[in-house]
């Protein structure tokens, strides 16, 4: 019985090796899909700055070097991903991408996650003897940038809080923003037309002035005029005159 079987299993094992061509190689492994984490913490181990391509509207075309002049005051390590932040950040620290990042590089530091146009992302601290008040800062460059600032100004704001000493202050009690592109454009626009209706409104007195003074003009003429003409006699006066 044995022997059948292995004869059997034989069999097989040709039939295989037949149905297979010659020095064909085994079919290869399906290759795992890159995680967005991977792919980010590969650029920054480039460089220590990434910023995505997607987005070429929102950033400035100097976005990277501006950041890496902002972040190279911090006295630290640091690695930005300028990427967006769907889903990450300090609301849900679960899935925070900074500390993936972390876990990818092994590398201790200051890890920034912002989306272009600067709203949302997170700011962690792995490491490191000089401890900043990293979250503070973060917390009042929010408040203190305009609503449409891009991710360079944010971190630019970001980076002077956290030296200024003030930070929990400034969180607490954060500057008036500045104003955003959007208003200011409809601040110049109202500014132009009120400059406008001023023109037009000095040109309308003046064309009044200059036609009320031609017709007062006129009017006391003629008043002139009537004064200097000799008076006629009544008719009734006359009447009697020629009687």
């Amino acid at each position: 019985m044995w022997r059948g079987w292995s004869v059997l299993m034989a069999g097989l094992v040709g039939a295989v090796l037949l149905a297979r061509p010659a020095g064909a190689a085994p079919p290869p492994a399906r290759a795992e899909p890159v995680g967005r984490a991977d792919a980010i913490a590969a650029a920054l181990r480039r460089d220590p700055v990434y910023v995505t391509d997607h987005a070429p509207r929102v950033l400035p075309p100097d976005a990277a070097a501006r950041i890496r002049a902002s972040v190279a005051r911090l006295g630290a390590p640091a690695y930005v991903a300028v990427t967006p932040t769907v889903g990450v950040g300090q609301e849900n620290p679960a899935d925070s991408l900074a500390a993936l990042l972390r876990d990818r590089l092994r590398k201790d530091g200051i890890y920034i996650v912002v989306a272009p146009s600067g709203g949302d992302g997170e700011v962690r601290q792995f490491g490191g003897a000089r401890r900043l008040p990293l979250e503070d800062a973060w917390q009042a460059a929010d408040f203190e940038t305009a609503y449409d600032a891009s991710a360079p100004d944010v971190i630019a704001r970001f980076v002077d809080i956290a030296l200024s000493g003030h930070a929990r202050e400034r969180r607490d009690h954060p500057r008036p923003a500045p104003k955003s592109k959007v208003r200011e454009a409809l601040d110049a626009d109202d500014a132009a037309d009120r400059r406008a209706a001023r023109v037009e409104w000095s040109a309308f007195a003046g064309g009044a002035a200059l036609s009320g003074g031609s017709i007062l003009g006129l009017l006391v003429r003629r008043r002139v005029l009537r004064a200097g003409r000799p008076q006629r006699p009544p008719r009734k006066n006359a009447a009697k005159a020629r009687r």
